[in-house]
């Protein structure tokens, strides 16, 4: 399954919305999901290994490359 690291700026209430909603929806159903590791004062970041139909789900403006994520892609996914 890909990896993905998710970012939600904590003032940016409608992403926070999206990300909250999607992981009630995929947390279960993901290979893995960490705990919130920002601050969650000012943003909050996620990495997760999910099914590519799970990650379409989310907004691009979500993803932020991380060295999580690049070793999925060196990987093959």
């Amino acid at each position: 399954m890909p990896r993905a690291e998710i970012c939600a700026l904590a003032d940016e209430l409608e992403e926070v919305a999206v990300v909250n909603a999607w992981l009630m929806r995929w947390r279960s159903r993901s290979v893995y999901v960490s705990d919130n590791e920002g601050c969650g004062c000012c943003v909050n970041l996620y990495r997760v290994d999910a099914s590519q139909e799970a990650l379409d789900e989310l907004p691009t403006a979500v993803f932020a490359e991380s060295e999580w994520s690049r070793v999925a892609d060196a990987a093959g996914g």
